[in-house]
């Protein structure tokens, strides 16, 4: 399944949502520190297996995404 990374929030912490092609929300990833990214998955998703999880980057968090979810992992294009 692909999913679609979305800014949503800069300020306090840089935060995306997590969502299938369908607009389904699957979680979050915020960016804790700049050396620190963390994947929230919503229960109820096919991330959910992935639970919490701490990346050293944006791409690493989305490199994990796409490999748990057998599928792409890319920004949304107004987030390029």
């Amino acid at each position: 399944m692909d999913v679609v990374v979305t800014l949503a929030e800069l300020k306090p912490a840089a935060t995306w949502m997590l969502s299938d092609r369908l607009g389904r929300p699957l979680g979050i990833i915020t960016e804790v520190s700049p050396s620190l990214f963390v994947i929230d998955a919503n229960g109820s998703s096919g991330l959910s297996g992935l639970g919490t999880a701490n990346f050293p980057s944006l791409h690493d968090a989305m490199t994990a995404i796409a490999r748990h979810m057998k599928g792409e992992c890319q920004l949304s294009s107004g987030d390029k």
